[in-house]
């Protein structure tokens, strides 16, 4: 939960820019905070000390614009952007560990590499580093949270750049494992909307609702030959006879950042594999990675179940680094 601020901190209704700044003293009006929370989703325990109220309101009613700090209701987006109107938008999203987001500089290479294969045109320099994540992050909470950085392509034939923007949320409550069913990937091979983060991401959770409405946690792809591809919205790793493997980037699947991070570090070999369903035989272990929930082990893919293993749990504690603890 959202932590006491320190005395230096800046009251709710004084939303502060990146560098310190305030907005206008009436840029939010006086409401309820609980009403607040309750419109954006959020049914909060009753009697929470007034502190986390204002913290909780801050993460979801003010978002990071091209530099700046504002109230939800002073973001605009041009009617004509091709991002609004044809879903020509990229984005990022981490967790904050002490503020800083996770493997950013692997999140802002990729969506810049994203930006240039989709001829979406957007100046380096506007793309915040992770110092200033991190100031909007604390400008925000004193827990860490989870930040979602967006980019639209704008209106090309005006030669109107697009928005460059960030909102955060809480990070989930953790999930001990999931069950997944498999289901036909959602996009033919080599679509770049199936291999890039864009905002063209209907497919996927049409596939995680259909897997929800079957009663697993989410959806498995595979491709036309009956080989495993990727969660909906993570990576898989499984555990088979001779060492873990994980499905190949070869244009049938979204390669994460975590998975960018494991292949290069992990303290066991992990190789890139074509996995056929029927290989699920002989595994004994799986999982699958993102950056907002780390790794999360798998236990069932559609009727065969699996230990939570130990290999699995020793990676899992390497993997995500410890916040601080502060005093």
């Amino acid at each position: 939960m959202p932590q006491q601020p320190s005395d230096s901190r800046q009251h709710l209704w004084s939303p502060i820019t990146s560098d310190g700044g305030t907005l206008a003293p009436n840029a939010l009006p006086a409401v309820d905070p609980v009403a607040v929370l309750k419109a954006h989703g959020l049914d909060v325990p009753p009697n929470l000390p007034a502190h986390v109220l204002d913290e909780l309101v801050r993460v979801v009613t003010l978002v990071w614009v091209n530099g700046r700090i504002v109230p939800r209701e002073h973001f605009y987006i041009d009617p004509s952007d091709e991002g609004l109107l044809f879903g020509r938008g990229i984005w990022e999203s981490t967790r904050t560990v002490d503020h800083v987001p996770w493997l950013w500089p692997l999140h802002t290479e990729r969506l810049l590499r994203t930006a240039a294969d989709l001829g979406i045109g957007v100046d380096p320099a506007r793309i915040p580093d992770a110092a200033e994540v991190t100031r909007y992050a604390r400008a925000l909470a004193g827990c860490d949270l989870v930040v979602r950085l967006n980019v639209t392509a704008g209106v090309p034939a005006a030669k109107r750049p697009g928005v460059v923007w960030m909102t955060a949320q809480l990070i989930p409550s953790p999930v001990a494992a999931v069950r997944l069913r498999t289901c036909p990937t959602v996009a033919p091979r080599d679509e770049p909307y199936r291999v890039w983060k864009t905002f063209q991401y209907g497919g996927r959770l049409a596939a995680n609702q259909k897997a929800h409405d079957a009663g697993f946690d989410g959806a498995l792809m595979v491709d036309a030959g009956d080989n495993l591809l990727e969660m909906a919205h993570a990576n898989l790793f499984v555990r088979l006879a001779d060492g873990w493997a994980t499905p190949p980037a070869n244009g049938d699947l979204l390669p994460g950042t975590v998975r960018q991070h494991l292949l290069a570090h992990a303290p066991v070999p992990i190789r890139e594999q074509v996995v056929p369903r029927a290989a699920l035989a002989g595994a004994t272990e799986a999982f699958v990675t993102n950056s907002k929930i780390g790794i999360v082990p798998v236990t069932q893919i559609d009727g065969q179940t699996f230990a939570v293993g130990r290999e699995t749990r020793e990676l899992a504690e390497w993997l995500m680094p410890s916040p601080r603890v502060q005093g």
